[in-house]
């Protein structure tokens, strides 16, 4: 899974996407990246604020944990299709995230 940085700004994870299966992110734990000691919070569709005292988080993350929708994928599609963002109140936060999308089968001709 692609290694992306999360910082004391919002950040986009993921774009809006229609045929979006699932997507997982991964905050990695200490044991592989030792800075990673702060928090950090997720939000569909817009950029929340990094304060566990906000309302505008969806979930909060510390190191080692993970979020995102269908993570089993259990279902035949994601139940979230828009923006995924995060904001970490500590700089240089390292996660992991990876999203799929939906296999279109070809019309049999």
């Amino acid at each position: 899974m692609p290694r992306q940085i999360v910082g004391v700004e919002p950040v986009q994870l993921a774009y809006g996407n229609p045929k979006r299966k699932r997507w997982i992110m991964q905050f990695l734990p200490t044991s592989i990246e030792a800075g990673n000691t702060g928090l950090i919070y997720v939000k569909r569709g817009s950029a929340p604020a990094a304060s566990a005292g906000s309302n505008t988080w969806d979930q909060v993350l510390n190191s080692g944990s993970g979020a995102g929708d269908n993570m089993d994928d259990a279902q035949p599609e994601c139940p979230w299709k828009g923006d995924v963002w995060a904001i970490s109140d500590t700089a240089g936060q390292v996660i992991t995230i990876l999203e799929t999308n939906v296999e279109e089968k070809p019309t049999p001709t």
